[in-house]
């Protein structure tokens, strides 16, 4: 059983707060863990840290930071600042903390520790969407499935599995929630392996169910390396164009003639929304019902430090940014063309109004002036240049 090869450890996770820094992190090199070969995570990259623990109470995976070329993300804050939005929100999550580690070459390295959200001991399977439809032989996307190959196969294997049709419509109803979700969060790596599902049995019948969300590094930009988010926050229309770009890895696109949107996860929440359910629940749980200051205020509560800056903004920033769209998808209310200007004047003052400029409010009259400087700058089509001067040159 691989559970036998798992790190062994007398703690809990509990008594884990003694080992956390000034930073947030939980020094597992406190707490007596080291790694081995046999503990090591056998799906995905072999190159990253990823490790079992069995802790008193828990089985925890380890796994390190991402680190592509040499460069550094935040993806490790997004698993906890998604898992906060997603509590808010009542959705199934795991549980995830910060860490921090030796590595094989002595080298101190950071982290999260995920909390298992399967046993096998209550007899619960962990499967993921690819174990159950498989690949896509000819997807039309480059990088990406087809939203329409994983709804119709998903309900064709679950059927040819002798699930009743009741049950199916119910997991396909939690499945089309879960991808608005994906798209509320910005996550660009929802993709079928990280859907999944939990079998058990009840009365001898077999039941499935969605899976808690795990995995949600490639959320909220912040999956981006430093230096590239650095730089969109000196960029405000920049950021604004890359929010509204940033795609799931499961949907559908439509072109405006065939009247759908031209945007992948537009089309795709158009499409999802079609059912009621799905509708109701973006409308009256995922629009506009989140306050990102509470959220990232109880992560840094959780943690006892502070979040870096630089996380706080672009956290808070592509989530308000990608809401008010999902919201203005779900009620019609798409900006044509020869409106963006406008909205793109409008967008830029609500963001330094509630923003501030060095950390201090603008004023009323200040915002006036504001408003009328770019409106005369909108026109001249120097818009960016009136940014660089009035907001992103800071000292």
């Amino acid at each position: 059983m691989f559970e036998d090869k798992f790190v062994k450890s007398n703690y809990s996770l509990e008594d884990l707060e003694e080992f956390r820094d000034e930073k947030g992190f939980i020094d597992l090199s406190k707490a007596n863990i080291k790694f081995t070969d046999e503990s090591k995570e056998a799906m995905g990259n072999q190159n990253r840290i990823k490790n079992w623990v069995k802790f008193k109470n828990d089985k925890v995976l380890i796994k390190g930071e991402t680190i592509l070329d040499e460069e550094k993300n935040y993806g490790i804050y997004a698993e906890l600042i998604v898992e906060e939005i997603a509590n808010q929100l009542g959705v199934q999550t795991a549980h995830y903390d910060l860490v921090k580690m030796i590595d094989s070459n002595g080298k101190e390295t950071y982290g999260v520790l995920s909390v298992s959200i399967a046993d096998p001991e209550k007899g619960q399977e962990l499967v993921t969407l690819h174990d159950i439809i498989g690949d896509e032989k000819e997807s039309e996307f480059a990088d990406a499935t087809s939203y329409d190959f994983t709804i119709e196969k998903l309900k064709e294997k679950l059927s040819l599995d002798g699930y009743e049709e009741k049950q199916i419509n119910k997991v396909l109803e939690q499945y089309k929630k879960r991808i608005a979700f994906t798209i509320a969060v910005l996550d660009t790596d929802r993709h079928t392996e990280n859907f999944a599902f939990i079998k058990t049995k009840e009365d001898g019948k077999d039941k499935i169910s969605l899976s808690p969300i795990f995995d949600s590094e490639a959320s909220l930009m912040l999956d981006n390396d430093i230096s590239t988010i650095e730089m969109l926050l000196e960029d405000y229309i920049g950021l604004k164009q890359s929010v509204d770009v940033t795609q799931p890895k499961i949907g559908l696109v439509k072109s405006k003639e065939d009247g759908g949107l031209d945007s992948f996860w537009k089309d795709t929440l158009e499409e999802i929304t079609q059912d009621d359910e799905v509708y109701d629940y973006c409308s009256e749980v995922l629009s506009g019902s989140i306050d990102m200051d509470i959220v990232l205020e109880n992560v840094e509560k959780k943690i006892k430090a502070p979040l870096p800056e630089t996380v706080q903004m672009i956290a808070k920033y592509s989530y308000n940014c990608r809401n008010e769209e999902f919201t203005n998808v779900l009620e019609g209310n798409i900006i044509l063309e020869e409106d963006e200007g406008l909205e793109d004047i409008n967008s830029i003052l609500n963001f330094l109004i509630n923003t501030g400029i060095e950390d201090k409010k603008i004023t009323t009259s200040e915002q006036l002036e504001v408003g009328k400087q770019m409106q005369e700058d909108m026109k001249n089509k120097h818009v960016e240049n009136l940014m660089e001067d009035m907001f992103f040159d800071r000292q």
